[in-house]
């Protein structure tokens, strides 16, 4: 594992790395002391999705949160792009955090965690709003516009398409994102999304499946998410899941962890007490 110093705000941060099993560098933020929660991000993100709730929980957990491959510092990937490979990328940084250490994901983040979860037995698991299939396609017909968009070298009409389509925000607010900071951020990100929306899609695991996930689970939905495919995940996992239990962020939706991380951090420092 590979450490070098940096900082964040009001909170050191050490910058690391550990190799998964196929030898991708794979990027993590650790930060605070105590016992260990690794984070995983998204899709069109980075670590830096968590680090506003890790920095609240920092003086009573130490926060692991990933750059998932091909973002931020993490390599892209030696071997052929899978969903497998990135379950095998958390996997190297829940070792590195060391026994009894619980996994929380956030949208594609929180697919990939639940892979993992169905790999191994873990304390806990965190989930806020997992993109599943239960109520149709995440992506579906308008991914091959997406992939049109990218293989034209047109990163800001494929990002359109993507939040109207897949995330399913208005019109009004995505001409709104677009004139914000974070534009650059997700047009920059646009390309790799598209093998995640495969992804997303290529999973059709049925609810039943993971009811294997038979330890303490937190399922956290934004009541101003689109219903599908965000919040009937998690209500259709509450069902099925033997011990998981629901919360919902009241005025927010998908992107919660940047808007009230205080809500968000309190939710999983409650949570963890238990």
């Amino acid at each position: 594992m590979v450490t070098t110093q940096t900082e964040h705000p009001s909170v050191p941060a050490a910058e690391e790395s550990v190799r998964s099993a196929d030898g991708t560098r794979i990027c993590f933020r650790r930060l605070g002391h105590g016992p260990a929660i690794v984070m995983v991000h998204g899709s069109v993100a980075t670590h830096t999705d968590w680090m506003r709730v890790a920095k609240l929980l920092a003086n009573r957990y130490t926060c692991f949160a990933i750059d998932r491959r091909g973002r931020g510092k993490s390599g892209v990937g030696n071997s052929s792009y899978s969903i497998e490979r990135e379950y095998e990328d958390i996997e190297a940084v829940l070792a590195a955090a060391g026994p009894g250490a619980v996994l929380a994901g956030h949208s594609f983040g929180a697919v990939c965690s639940l892979g993992v979860a169905l790999r191994n037995r873990l304390p806990k698991l965190i989930l806020y709003e997992p993109t599943l299939t239960f109520g149709g396609l995440v992506a579906g017909a308008p991914l091959a516009d997406y992939a049109r968009a990218i293989a034209a070298n047109d990163p800001d009409g494929a990002m359109e398409i993507g939040l109207r389509e897949f995330i399913r925000i208005d019109p009004e607010a995505i001409q709104t994102i677009r004139v914000s900071r974070a534009w650059p951020k997700l047009r920059s990100l646009a390309r790799s999304w598209t093998r995640e929306l495969q992804a997303m899609d290529d999973l059709q695991l049925k609810p039943e499946a993971y009811s294997a996930i038979d330890y303490p689970t937190l399922l956290i939905e934004g009541d101003q998410s689109p219903q599908h495919p965000m919040r009937n995940s998690v209500q259709i996992l509450a069902r099925v899941m033997p011990q998981a239990r629901m919360e919902t962020i009241a005025g927010h939706g998908h992107m919660a962890l940047r808007e009230v991380p205080e809500t968000a951090a309190r939710l999983i420092a409650a949570f963890l007490a238990e």
